[in-house]
C-alpha cells in the first residue's frame, strides 16, 4: 500500500473542519510531500485560511473552492476534503501563476519550460511514465485555454489534468489556496513524480448528433456566441435541440452541449448563461467565429462512468486514489436525473477525491461536461 491518505470533514465550523482534515491527513506521520484540499465556498475563507496556516504550517498545501466536493463519503456539499501524498512515493514541483486574466501564450511557454527544467534538476529521469501534472486554475478568469495550451505544450510527454475552480453556481468569486493564503486570478501547476503506476483519462457521456452548427458571430474573449448558422444564438440552438426558444436553459444545454472535434476526439463546450433578452449564449470555453460544431445527445452517465473505472483498473490494477475533476454541469444533470447516489457510490468504491469544476483541462485542451482524472494504483510499476 502507498499510504496515500484521504480525509473529509462535514463540520460547518472552519476551525473544527481544518482540525479534522489535518488530523486525518497528517496527524500520525511525518510531513507529506503534498496535501491537496477542496472546500465549499460557503466557508468563511478568512477563518479557513487562518486555520489552514495554523495546522499545516510549512507543509506544501494547495486547494480551491468548488461546486461540490468528492470525498471518501461520496459527493458532499458544504464540506472540505483532501488527500496527502507521502514523501516515500511522491516528489513535487509547484509553480504559481498570477494575473492570469492578462496571461499571454509566451508566459505559459516560459512557465512550462521552467517547470520541466526545475523537475529535471531534481529528478533527471522524470518523464511521462513517472510524472504527471495537476493544475488548479481560476474558473472565472476566462484564461483556461491560453494557460492550458501553452503550459501543456511544454510538458513533452508528461500528461496534464486540471480543474477550474468554482463557487457553487454563483459565478462571482472562486479562490485558490497556495503559499498559506487564498487568491484569485491565479493558477497553480504541480508536477508530481512517482514510481507508482498511474493513468490519466477523461470521459463524457455525450454522442455527436446529426445536427451541425457553424458559429457565425462570437467573441472568444467574453466567450459569448451571438449567432449560430446566421441566426440569433438562442433561436438556432433551441431549434437544433428540438425545442422552442423560450424553453432553452442551462439544463437543456448541459444535456445537449456543443461538441468540437480535436485530433479525432470530441470535446464538450458547456453553457453558463442563456440570455433570452439579447438572444446570446455564454459558454465556459472560448468558441470563435467560423467554428463548426456538433450538437450532442446524451448517453447513460452511469454506464459511461463505470466503463471508465473498469478501463483504469484493467490498466493499473486496484486504485489507491483517483484525483478527479468533475464538471459542475455534469453533476447538475446527474442530480436532476436522480443519479447522484449511484455516482457517489461509484466514486467511493474507486477512491475518488476531487471536486465539481467550472471546466476541466486535459493535456493542452480546456473543456466542459467531462470527468478528468489521474488514477494511481497500489503497486509499483515493476509489479
Amino acid at each position: 500500500m502507498t499510504a496515500i491518505k484521504k480525509a473529509v470533514s462535514l463540520s460547518k465550523n472552519e476551525k473544527q473542519a481544518v482540525a479534522e482534515l489535518y488530523e486525518q491527513l497528517c496527524g500520525e506521520d511525518s510531513e507529506p510531500a503534498l496535501c491537496l484540499f477542496f472546500c465549499s465556498p460557503k466557508y468563511d475563507l478568512v477563518l479557513l485560511e487562518q486555520a489552514l496556516r495554523h495546522h499545516f504550517g510549512d507543509i506544501p498545501l494547495v486547494g480551491c473552492t468548488t461546486a461540490g466536493e468528492i470525498t471518501p463519503l461520496g459527493y458532499q456539499q458544504e464540506s472540505i476534503t483532501g488527500v496527502a501524498f507521502p514523501q516515500d512515493h511522491f516528489k513535487v514541483v509547484i509553480r504559481e501563476i498570477n494575473n492570469i486574466s492578462r496571461f499571454k501564450i509566451m508566459d505559459g511557454i516560459d512557465v512550462g519550460a521552467e517547470l520541466v527544467e526545475d523537475l529535471k534538476q531534481h529528478i533527471p529521469h522524470a518523464n511521462g511514465h513517472n510524472t504527471f501534472a495537476f493544475m488548479l486554475i481560476d474558473g472565472l478568469s476566462n484564461a483556461e485555454e491560453r494557460v492550458t495550451a501553452s503550459i501543456g505544450s511544454q510538458l513533452g510527454d508528461i500528461p496534464l489534468v486540471g480543474g477550474s475552480t468554482a463557487d457553487d453556481w454563483d459565478l462571482e468569486k472562486t479562490s485558490i489556496f497556495f503559499r498559506q493564503g487564498f487568491s484569485r486570478d491565479v493558477a497553480v501547476v504541480i508536477l508530481i513524480h512517482t514510481e507508482l503506476p498511474f493513468q490519466v483519462h477523461y470521459t463524457h457521456h455525450y454522442v455527436a448528433g446529426d445536427a451541425r452548427a457553424v458559429i457565425t458571430e462570437a467573441d472568444p474573449i467574453s466567450r459569448i456566441v451571438r449567432e449560430i448558422n446566421g441566426l440569433p444564438a438562442t433561436q438556432e440552438y433551441a431549434r437544433l435541440c428540438g425545442m422552442a426558444e423560450e424553453d432553452l436553459s442551462i439544463a437543456v444545454c448541459s444535456n445537449h452541449p456543443i461538441l468540437m472535434k480535436i485530433g479525432g476526439k470530441y470535446y464538450s463546450r458547456g453553457v453558463v448563461e442563456v440570455n433570452h433578452a439579447e438572444r446570446y449564449i455564454r459558454f465556459a470555453c472560448a468558441i470563435g467565429k467560423g467554428v463548426v460544431c456538433a450538437i450532442a445527445r446524451p448517453s447513460d452517465p452511469i454506464a459511461n462512468t463505470v466503463a471508465l473505472f473498469k478501463k483504469l483498473q484493467a490498466e493499473i490494477g486496484p486504485l489507491d486514489l483517483v484525483l478527479g475533476c468533475d464538471c459542475a454541469a455534469r453533476k447538475m444533470i446527474c442530480e436532476e436525473q436522480g443519479l447522484m447516489p449511484e455516482i457517489s457510490r461509484i466514486y467511493v468504491e474507486n477512491n475518488v477525491i476531487g471536486f465539481a469544476t467550472f471546466g476541466e483541462q486535459y493535456n493542452t485542451i480546456h473543456m466542459n461536461n467531462s470527468f478528468c482524472c489521474v488514477a494511481i494504483g497500489r503497486g509499483a510499476v515493476d509489479e
